[in-house]
């Protein structure tokens, strides 16, 4: 009967040894899984300019956000992007009620409200406009992880390039990423979407 006693004692400890690890590594896991996910963050709330010179604080919508970053003085791809997202409005005009349509300038500097106001004027009047100081549009790219590369010639260059990212992103009432695609997946991504 000692033996037993004696079997069963170790059998115990190891019993209680093998939860405390399994215990452990569960936590080490959600531990690291939660880091991953915060490493891969996107969106959040933006406080910037609209084309009317009004102050846009992205939390006060309480709509989903289609979001598209670009720049005015872009001489095909934004205003191509642009017309494709003001057609899709044209088509579903219902939409504007769950979302709002979003083009935040990449181009600050020569992106005032006035020139996105002249710009935006040849589309869907649902789609709005932003801007901002350097900092402000430079925070905003941070948080959507966006490419932005100013290609000038020189300091006094005013008919300069930008290279950016040409994505849609899909937040939600809360700024939270939902996903992005490409304008190219414009058409068949964004019906699933919705």
């Amino acid at each position: 009967m000692k033996k037993y006693k004696i079997i069963f004692k170790k059998n115990s400890i190891m019993m209680l040894l093998l939860v405390f690890v399994i215990a452990f590594s569960i936590l080490i896991i959600d531990a690291t899984k939660n880091k991953a996910k915060k490493g891969f963050e996107l969106g959040g709330r933006f406080l910037l300019i609209d084309q009317n010179k009004m102050n846009f604080d992205s939390r006060t919508s309480k709509k989903n956000k289609l979001i598209y970053f670009g720049y005015t003085y872009c001489p095909d791809v934004c205003p191509f992007d642009i017309l494709k997202l003001s057609k899709f409005i044209d088509k579903n005009p219902q939409l504007k009620k769950e979302l709002d349509f979003i083009f935040i300038t990449v181009d600050p500097d020569r992106d005032q409200p006035q020139q996105l106001k002249s710009f935006l004027a040849n589309f869907n009047s649902s789609i709005i406009g932003l801007t901002g100081s350097k900092e402000q549009i430079q925070e905003v790219i941070k948080k959507f992880r966006i490419f932005v590369k100013t290609n000038k010639n020189s300091f006094d260059d005013e008919n300069y390039l930008v290279d950016h990212s040409s994505l849609f992103f899909l937040v939600d009432k809360n700024d939270e990423y939902l996903t992005h695609f490409r304008p190219s997946d414009f058409d068949s991504k964004i019906q699933s979407l919705l």
